[in-house]
């Protein structure tokens, strides 16, 4: 590494000449790349100096490790241009950090160099003056500001004109793209993370084998085993053979559909592996989903279509595609060996590199059925069904309402209590379709039944989704807090606790909160909610005080000498009733 130093344009420069090594190539300034070639320019006291570091904008060279992918490189030697447009004082630093890339491996490099200028400046070699004037002269670079002691460092570069196209990278912090991470992770099983397409494919093959063997996915391999009892249920040889083999090709079709999907979510979306499930109503109708097929394999009642119960769907090209789709989708939150390899390679490639690398991980998961459909004589190994299918359907279902229950943990917690209420609507209209509708009923009390399952089905999803009310404008009970106000201001306190059903119901009827703030506004009132969830005995000593044991209490606290006698609701009661009661109190003038 060399360095000179000139006079260029007018202003003290030095040029740092740096030369890669033989074989080896540095990422350009503006290469997308985890570290590309910069520079820091710093004071005696560490500080960043007013200097803006000038570079070269490279060579497109192919990518080693991508060749498809071109990269702007430093391939032979190559300056950097540091300009000051005031005279230099004292002795200063500059901090060079770039990698270092052969056919075989990459080195990060981190060099300080002293810089030390003369007293006398001379004219720029030829070499430093051509390479100069390359850079060209629109957009002249500003001087990097100097970053105060409380600020984060920067870099004290600014770069003379902004590429564009695919090798463009904004500064960052820039509005208009967020800061980006730049590391170098390294991974012990480097043999095994994916370089090229090739291999990609390979990995990819063998990630969707081993990922029918998780344990995560155990949930779905009873969905699986069901199916297949399914498939071989069938009396004369050649017709279960032919049934089997179908169904195999169509479980497998559905397992590749899905993956297809994720490919498109990875590449068109930026979604992760599992990133769907980042999706509250995804979840949301994957639980009723699930929720709905274990009723069903308790016998409950019937599913049009989807039916995992032996020899119970009338659709069993339809049943067998959408079994290989539901149960690859309940997977997918599952990894498993060499698949965050494959993904994290095939996150960054073009849209068709992503689609075929997840089509052959698909394959690898789909891979024993297509085995199954090419020798269909396997199915001999499968037992018929008996009085021990009843059990194993109901093994399933257990396993089912399992997954329901991981479901349900992921929503989030404000949601879980209406998204139960929801199941348990759920649960009542499929037994009111399994015991009045169903196949067997007419064709009228069939559409009377299954509308009203769908009218109560649809109508608790509705409920339990709607928007959140705006919140009730309480304050929590504080002894000492309500013992200031009281006199001074009128004062309304409930006394609630959430094991006290009638307390939630007034709530949701009288104590609205667009009712409570209409009555704060015109009389003044300070709203107290006294909570009784949990044993308090200041709480309790109140509530005893004004006559009380039970719950739901309302108490109105007159402003003044009134205040020791409080109007007291008991139990339910109605908005006429509170405003009778609030109707003793002087309006707000």
């Amino acid at each position: 590494m060399d360095t000179e130093y000139a006079e260029l344009d007018g202003h003290p420069a030095a040029v740092l000449w740096v030369t890669p090594q033989k074989g080896y190539h540095t990422y350009s300034h503006y290469a997308d790349a985890p570290i590309p070639t910069s520079l820091n320019v710093r004071d005696a006291q560490g500080q960043p100096a007013a200097a803006a570091a000038l570079y070269p904008q490279g060579q497109l060279t192919p990518d080693t490790f991508e060749p498809t992918k071109q990269i702007l490189a430093y391939t032979s030697r190559f300056p950097i241009f540091i300009r000051f447009d005031a005279p230099v004082l004292g002795p200063l630093s500059a901090e060079l950090s770039m990698l270092l890339c052969s056919d075989k491996n990459c080195v990060p490099v981190q060099q300080t160099v002293s810089l030390t200028f003369p007293e006398t400046l001379s004219p720029p070699s030829p070499a430093a003056l051509e390479a100069y004037g390359q850079l060209g002269k629109a957009g002249s670079p500003t001087l990097s500001e100097p970053v105060s002691p409380q600020a984060p460092p920067q870099q004290s570069v600014t770069p003379l004109t902004p590429l564009s196209g695919p090798s463009a990278r904004l500064a960052p912090g820039s509005p208009a793209e967020p800061e980006e991470w730049r590391f170098m992770p390294r991974f012990p099983q480097e043999s095994l993370e994916p370089t090229a397409l090739g291999t990609a494919l390979l990995l990819g093959l063998l990630a969707g084998l081993i990922l029918n063997v998780m344990p995560c996915v155990l949930p779905v391999l009873t969905m699986k085993v069901s199916a297949l009892l399914s498939a071989s249920g069938h009396e004369t040889e050649s017709r279960r053979l032919a049934h089997f083999r179908r169904h195999n090709v169509l479980f497998a079709a559905g397992i590749l559909t899905w993956f297809l999907v994720l490919a498109f979510c990875v590449g068109a979306l930026g979604l992760a592996w599992g990133g769907l499930f980042q999706n509250t109503h995804l979840v949301y109708g994957l639980l009723i989903l699930v929720f709905l097929l274990s009723l069903s394999l308790f016998d409950v009642f019937t599913l049009p279509v989807l039916d995992f119960k032996v020899g119970a769907s009338r659709s069993p090209k339809m049943q067998a595609y959408l079994t290989g789709l539901v149960a690859t989708l309940l997977a997918t939150p599952c990894s498993g060996p060499l698949l965050g390899g494959v993904l994290g390679w095939a996150a960054l490639q073009p849209l068709p590199v992503i689609a075929a690398v997840f089509t052959a991980t698909g394959i690898g998961m789909a891979l024993p059925y297509l085995i199954l459909a090419a020798w269909p004589g396997a199915a001999r190994i499968l037992p018929k069904p008996g009085a021990w299918t009843g059990i194993m359907e109901r093994l399933v279902g257990f396993f089912l309402m399992g997954t329901a229950i991981y479901l349900l943990s992921i929503l989030p917690e404000s949601q879980r209590l209406p998204a139960l209420v929801t199941l348990l609507v759920c649960a009542l209209a499929a037994w009111i379709w399994g015991h009045w509708g169903g196949l067997r009923a007419s064709g009228p009390q069939k559409l009377f039944t299954g509308a009203l399952a769908l009218l109560m089905v649809g109508g608790s999803i509705w409920w339990s989704v709607r928007p959140a009310p705006e919140p009730a404008p309480w304050e929590a009970f504080q002894a000492d807090t309500f013992r200031s106000l009281l006199k001074k201001e009128p004062l309304l306190v409930e006394f609630t606790a959430d094991w006290c059903p009638s307390c939630k119901f007034l709530e949701q009827t009288v104590l609205t909160p667009k009712r409570l703030h209409a009555i704060m506004e015109r009389y003044g009132l300070r709203l107290i909610k006294v909570d009784l969830t949990r044993p308090d005995p200041e709480a309790q000593a109140l509530l005893r005080a004004i006559g009380s044991v039970s719950i739901p209490v309302t108490a109105i606290f007159p402003k003044g000498l009134l205040s020791n006698s409080p109007i007291v609701l008991r139990d339910l009661y109605t908005a006429g009733q509170l405003e009778d009661a609030l109707s003793t109190l002087s309006p707000r003038k």
